[in-house]
């Protein structure tokens, strides 16, 4: 019987999924383990506010998912703004070059082309960039009424 390559490969339990951004490579080959939705979003939110976004919110939705029992997509969600759309995207080549540096998981980013509303999926946490008149037209700050603020800079 014939195996197929992928099959020869040994499994070195982490997986990975490529992306680029301005033709580089940043998705870490190692993930971190272990480390709990409070610090990542903390850590996540020190590197927005370290590239000047604006009025970052950070909801930790774990605790709301036991109270009401919920299937949330996600433990933690991060709102931050940007005065521009070249800003939005600098604060997410900033995060995902920090997210590289320190081995989280990282899954698919949306909305890099435009700017307006950049998504990034860090699969327990979901970190989202929008300029001003996105983040008043959606408010996502009143999406999880419930849930635990970690941080609120507005």
């Amino acid at each position: 019987m014939i195996q197929p390559a992928f099959l020869k490969k040994p499994f070195t339990g982490f997986f990975s999924i490529n992306i680029t951004v301005n033709q580089r490579k940043l998705m870490p080959t190692e993930l971190k383990a272990n480390l709990d939705t409070k610090t990542k979003l903390e850590n996540l939110c020190a590197w927005l506010t370290e590239k000047k976004a604006g009025a970052v919110v950070a909801l930790d939705l774990s605790l709301l998912r036991i109270k009401q029992d919920k299937n949330l997509i996600t433990e933690g969600f991060i709102i931050a703004g940007s005065t521009s759309a070249r800003h939005g995207q600098g604060l997410a080549d900033f995060v995902l070059e920090q997210a590289k540096a320190n081995h989280y998981e990282f899954f698919q980013m949306e909305g890099y082309a435009n700017g307006l509303w950049i998504l990034l999926d860090f699969n327990d946490v979901i970190v989202n960039i929008l300029k001003p008149e996105q983040r008043e037209l959606y408010r996502l700050e009143d999406l999880y009424p419930g849930a635990s603020i970690v941080r609120d800079d507005r």
